[in-house]
C-alpha cells in the first residue's frame, strides 16, 4: 500500500484507489455511468446527487447495482 492509495471493497471485490477519489469518480475509473447504476455504500443507498460529492474513505464498502428492465 501506497500512502495516497487505501482499500475499499467493491462488489465484494478488494480494490485499491487513490485518494481523494469521489464515488463517481470511481465509478468511472470502473467502466460504470453514474446514470445507470444504483450505489450503496456502507449500507446506505446514494443519491445521484451525492455520487460527485461523497469521498471514499478507507474501508468503505460499495455495492454497485445495474438495474435490469424487463417484463
Amino acid at each position: 500500500m501506497k500512502p495516497d492509495q487505501y482499500r475499499i471493497i467493491a462488489n465484494g471485490e478488494e480494490r485499491w484507489i487513490r485518494k481523494p477519489c469521489s464515488v463517481a469518480g470511481f465509478l468511472e475509473t470502473c467502466g460504470w455511468k453514474a446514470t445507470q447504476v444504483v450505489v450503496e455504500r456502507n449500507g446506505r443507498v446514494l443519491e445521484r446527487s451525492e455520487l460527485g460529492v461523497t469521498q471514499l474513505e478507507a474501508d468503505d464498502r460499495l455495492e454497485i447495482i445495474v438495474p435490469v428492465a424487463g417484463g
